[in-house]
């Protein structure tokens, strides 16, 4: 009888050890929500390729503290209302430990304060909206800088490093728009600047003509772009073509191969946002990183060019898991929490310069600025914050 109870005590106590959610004593299990499929599925496609690609590389050394990381992708289709189905699916039946690298503005936001107040940490967003990070909170930590500060540092570059006080402002009259238009006037009031024409556009329209008049009625010596990929070349294609001359600036969600493939010459001298550093002859330790990349990448997508969605997966699952390590041989969701805040200027393989704290949840608040020449992303500064 002494012996049966033992033994009873002895499993009470390992299930006790492992009752928080997804951990298990060889591995936790946790949650994303990606489009796979549907017109966006490239994009949560190749994030959800980075991130498995991570995590195979951890587990083939063993995992962290000898716990596998177990991934369940599920496809929302980035429609925000199959996200939310999906996420309390993974949440309530398949008990992920945390939601890692759900991708979409809409679909973040639409489960932002579920998973809140679930107490189920959510780490990286494929998103730039501010609201997932202002107010803080604290189960929300997000990694991608916000488009508000995005749009203060491109007020930064354009009158502290470039000198040009007269600026344009044409933007997706949407959430996304809005917030990058509010960031460069919030800079720009600094400098007693107000921009010189201010231009919100349908993403949806196809021509942009009468609006590209009203730009160069105005003339400003720096045109930014809030606008993703297909509207932006249309912009910038219009006003080349009426004869615009001066330098055009657009954001981050544009820094990728296609935008140069598709613009041609039409992007060439073109600066964009940048927030994960590129290899270039001037940065051989971050070369050296993008290298380590590529290899980590290829050893589950052999000979595979890996996309600038991998890298963003890549750096979801980079972040995760050092919290995961911090967190100890016995993680709780708190601890992932505590592990989280205590990351200062933290730099992985892709990942850089990310910090957290108690009440702060902006992980990344540096940029650069990179040029398009001769068809290549050339970096043009280092990292700038607002200070």
């Amino acid at each position: 009888m002494k012996r049966f109870l033992t033994a009873i005590f002895i499993v009470i106590s390992l299930v006790m050890a492992f009752a928080e959610d997804g951990v298990y004593p060889d591995k936790v299990v946790i949650g994303s929500f990606q489009a796979l499929s549907g017109p966006y599925a490239v994009i949560g496609q190749g994030m959800t390729k980075g991130m498995k690609a991570y995590f195979n590389w951890i587990n083939e050394q063993g995992g962290i503290y000898g716990r596998k990381i177990k991934l369940i992708v599920v496809d929302d289709q980035l429609n925000p209302s199959k996200t939310v189905v999906e996420v309390k699916r993974l949440v309530e039946e398949d008990k992920v430990f945390a939601i890692v690298g759900g991708l979409g503005t809409y679909g973040c936001l639409a489960v932002m304060d579920y998973l809140n107040n679930k107490g189920v940490p959510f780490v990286y967003q494929g998103s730039g909206s501010s609201k997932l990070s202002q107010p803080p909170k604290k189960y929300v930590f997000p990694v991608q800088p916000d488009y508000l500060l995005e749009g203060q540092l491109i007020g930064k570059f354009l009158v502290e490093t470039k000198g040009i006080r007269s600026i344009g402002i044409i933007y997706m009259n949407n959430d996304v728009g809005k917030e990058g238009l509010t960031g460069v006037q919030k800079r720009l009031s600094k400098y007693g600047i107000s921009p010189k024409v201010e231009i919100p556009y349908n993403p949806l329209e196809t021509d942009y003509s009468s609006l590209a008049l009203q730009v160069l009625d105005k003339n400003p010596k720096a045109v930014v772009i809030y606008g993703f990929i297909t509207d932006t070349l249309r912009w910038i294609k219009t006003l080349k073509d009426y004869g615009y001359d001066g330098l055009i600036v657009t954001i981050y969600p544009n820094a990728d191969p296609a935008f140069v493939k598709l613009g041609g010459k039409y992007v060439e001298g073109v600066v964009v946002t940048g927030w994960v550093p590129i290899p270039s002859k001037d940065n051989p330790e971050y070369t050296k990183d993008y290298q380590k990349f590529v290899e980590i990448y290829q050893k589950s997508y052999p000979d595979e060019i890996p996309s600038s969605y991998a890298v963003a997966g890549f750096i979801a699952a980079e972040v995760f898991t050092e919290a995961l390590r911090r967190a100890g041989k016995d993680p709780t969701r708190e601890k992932l929490v505590e592990a989280l805040e205590s990351f200062k200027h933290w730099n992985g393989i892709m990942a850089k310069d990310i910090t957290y704290g108690p009440g702060q949840r902006r992980g990344k608040s540096t940029m650069y600025f990179i040029k398009i020449e001769n068809g290549i992303f050339v970096p043009i500064t280092g990292l700038m914050g607002l200070e």
